[in-house]
């Protein structure tokens, strides 16, 4: 008995020795466990010449302090070289370590990263002999020091600074504690549990192994040889592909400032591919990028509050061009790709912008914004149509015989304007508008529906005009199409002294008017000096009135209310001349072969009596007429041009009214490799042409030896960089149905191969190889 009790009191002193702390002594933590332990600190103002001893600084007592100011500054000197791998020090204001060797040559100096947390150095530091604390400011108040052969505990947490998303992938950056390296971890719920993905040392990290819409909950955690942190407070996201991704611009910082050699401040905002957050730009600031070589750019997006343009700019600064915006929050295609550049700025276009996001595209990465049909008219066998521009690469014009469709392809057109002549009077019809870019289509414009008709409005010299309206013909302040859409339910208001008039491109021979209107109207006509020729007051509202002799030299019309108002519907006036000049050409493409190119276009619609040919050797022109075909041909093939060179092509229609304006620009550079489409051949001279596209879909088309060689010849020239995009195939008898015409239309980047199966001739076709995606 006397054995067991001793061997207790014993056990009982050993428990109370391990765990009953002596009084004043503190419990181990951050501070302790290095080799200042205890150890008594030198402050001075030069090494080896202490003037005080701070024991405050290895105390492990976070509340006492020493002051270090008036240069005097902290050390400690080794009995021997120490190797040193980590540092920590609890202050007021920023420090420093430093680390010298026996000769008190300095080593290396680590500015601490944070406050009261143990940090690693970036490599251990070997020899040292002396450890200095300083201030990197004015004064420092300093409550702990310490410094590690290894470190005792682990680093501080750390926070998440910045997360942004993409097509399958979030990016993260956070904030350095000084760690060996960190843990990344997600959840697929809120709080957990958490998965390891990675263990890297930065502070930045690319999670592609995302899923788009789901949304993903991470944690970064700090570790060292000590241990590994707390969590970092969670950060939210979900992955996707918008509008706003796969630019030249994706999660980049911009600089902002007043001028691309200054900046002020950076933003992330954006490029987050996130719309809610926000940079604001004003004062004349600005935000760009410039990259580290030059780029071509196609396509741009932004989402903004307030007008902003784009400018593009060469390595000197040299201003490439500038683009404003159309519209808000859609891909919008340049009028041309810009080459060559170096920095794309960001500009409010008014006093201020607030803007959300911002990309820019070599090709863009969706389809654009749909557009709406701002104006439908009608005539006799015609409909006639004008939508927004919404900064597509073209616009398909759909239309059905039973309002929501199914809709058929009349044209795929550059432009944002569309005659229909394929109508038929007193049929409804129903028309969409969808918008176009390598990327792909757009949903459909709201619909629109009208019944085309002749009537006792049209006919005449203002069918479909625009009216200005204003006090006096030499300063017009609105205009209007209400009054000659042949719709009586559209209405102008003329008081106050404004009337309605046009200006005629030459001058008119006008016999007879028509209008309805409530409240007494006249018409007036000028001449081109704007004297006054005649007036004449309508004594009929909704009936041809027929002038008592027809007026000469008519520059001018003009209409005006006789009282103190009139509310008018519809107005015309009928007679000689004025004709306008047809419209442009449509769907101009150029195919490349051997010291030819082969030129093919549609008509607009209009009446032309012959087409004006252009060439130029600079896209954009100037061109020279280099041939003409008559009104009923819609190809041209051109012999003169020397193999190896790019030509660049448009076309006119010209009727006895003039000359249109130049249709879409074409170009191709004939080459020795490639076969020379064929004239048109004998009936027989046929082939079957089939596309697979890289959505599977299959296109087979019956088509003429040259039509297929032509579109051989267009795949050959666009897959060395020169041609249209796109392709218009005349579907002829293939399902036409009850439609005059139908044409296909294919994007070169979609189709993944073809063949040709020739019957019926002895033509030769070239053989060509399945499109590459990466080799083009």
């Amino acid at each position: 008995m006397k054995k067991i009790s001793y061997f207790l009191l014993i056990a009982v002193f050993v428990l109370s020795t391990v765990f009953v702390s002596p009084s004043g002594a503190k419990a181990a933590s951050q501070y302790t466990g290095g080799l200042l332990d205890g150890e008594p600190i030198q402050v001075g103002t030069v090494i080896g010449q202490p003037l005080s001893v701070a024991s405050q600084l290895s105390d492990n007592n976070p509340s006492t302090y020493t002051d270090l100011s008036g240069g005097k500054f902290a050390w400690y000197t080794f009995s021997s070289p120490a190797e040193i791998s980590a540092v920590v020090a609890k202050s007021l204001n920023p420090v420093v370590v430093e680390f010298y060797d026996s000769n008190n040559n300095l080593l290396q100096r680590y500015e601490l990263l944070n406050n009261d947390g143990v940090q690693t150095l970036p490599a251990p530091v070997q020899n040292v002999s002396t450890v200095a604390l300083k201030y990197t400011g004015s004064s420092a108040r300093v409550y702990e020091w310490n410094v590690f052969t290894t470190p005792s505990t682990a680093p501080l947490p750390t926070t998440i600074n910045w997360i942004q998303s993409g097509d399958q992938i979030v990016k993260l950056d956070w904030a350095a504690t000084g760690a060996e390296s960190y843990n990344v971890k997600r959840a697929t719920s809120s709080g957990g549990p958490y998965i390891l993905l990675a263990n890297v040392k930065d502070t930045t990290y690319s999670d592609t192994t995302v899923t788009n819409g789901t949304t993903y909950y991470y944690v970064i955690t700090a570790v060292n040889r000590a241990g590994e942190s707390a969590n970092s407070p969670e950060k939210g996201i979900k992955p996707d592909a918008t509008k706003y991704t796969g630019g030249l611009l994706d999660w980049l910082t911009l600089q902002v400032g007043k001028s691309i050699s200054s900046p002020t401040s950076t933003t992330r905002n954006l490029t987050d591919n996130n719309p809610t957050t926000i940079t604001d730009l004003s004062g004349g600031n600005f935000a760009w990028y410039t990259f580290s070589s030059p780029v071509e750019i196609s396509a741009v997006v932004a989402k903004f509050v307030n007008p902003v343009a784009v400018e593009f700019y060469d390595s000197n600064n040299n201003l490439l061009q500038r683009y404003e915006l159309l519209n808000n929050d859609g891909v919008q295609t340049l009028p041309a790709p810009v080459q060559n550049v170096s920095t794309v700025a960001l500009k409010h276009t008014g006093s201020n912008a607030r803007v959300y996001e911002w990309n820019v595209f070599t090709t863009p990465s969706t389809a654009p914004l749909p557009t709406t049909i701002n104006w439908i008219q009608s005539g006799d066998q015609i409909v006639k149509l004008d939508w927004a521009a919404t900064g597509a690469e073209s616009y398909n014009v759909k239309r059905a015989t039973s309002s929501g469709g199914p809709y058929i392809l009349l044209a795929n057109v550059k432009d944002t304007t569309y005659s229909d002549t394929t109508v038929t009077n007193g049929t409804t019809y129903y028309y969409v508008i969808t918008t176009v870019n390598r990327a792909g289509e757009s949903a459909n414009s709201p619909e629109k529906g009208i019944k085309p008709d002749a009537t006792k409005y049209t006919g005449g010299l203002l069918d479909w005009l625009t009216l200005q309206v204003g006090k006096s013909i030499s300063s017009p302040t609105s205009t209007t199409r209400n009054l000659t859409d042949n719709n009586t339910t559209t209405i102008t208001d003329l008081s106050g002294g404004n009337f309605a008039w046009y200006t005629f491109s030459s001058p008119v021979e006008i016999s007879a008017v028509v209008a309805k209107f409530v409240n007494p109207v006249a018409v007036e006509f000028y001449d081109s000096n704007n004297n006054l020729l005649q007036r004449y007051e309508l004594s009929k509202s909704d009936e041809i009135q027929t002038l008592p002799a027809p007026i000469q030299n008519v520059s001018t019309v003009a209409l005006k209310h006789t009282g103190s108002n009139a509310r008018v519907y519809e107005w015309n006036v009928f007679g000689k001349g004025g004709e306008l000049p047809p419209e442009a050409p449509l769907n101009l493409t150029a195919a490349a072969g051997n010291k030819s190119v082969v030129l093919n276009w549609n008509n607009s619609g209009n009446v032309a009596t012959s087409f004006n040919v252009k060439r130029a050797t600079v896209s954009g022109g100037p061109y020279s007429v280099i041939g003409s075909v008559t009104g009923d041909t819609y190809s041209y093939i051109d012999n003169n041009v020397v193999n190896g060179t790019t030509y660049f092509y448009v076309v006119t229609a010209v009727s006895a009214a003039g000359e249109s304006a130049n249709s879409n620009e074409a170009s191709a550079t004939p080459r020795a490799d490639v076969v020379n489409p064929p004239i048109p051949g004998p009936e027989g001279e046929r082939a079957l042409l089939r596309i697979i596209l890289i959505n599977g879909i299959e296109k087979e088309y019956d088509l003429s030896m040259s039509e297929v060689v032509s579109f051989i010849n267009w795949y050959e020239g666009r897959a060395n960089g020169t041609g249209t995009t796109m392709y218009a195939i005349d579907k002829h008898n293939n399902n036409k149905g009850p439609f005059v015409n139908r044409k296909d239309y294919v994007f070169f980047d979609k189709i993944i191969t073809f063949e040709v199966n020739g019957y019926n001739t002895g033509t030769s076709i070239p053989e060509t190889p399945p499109f590459d995606p990466e080799a083009h």
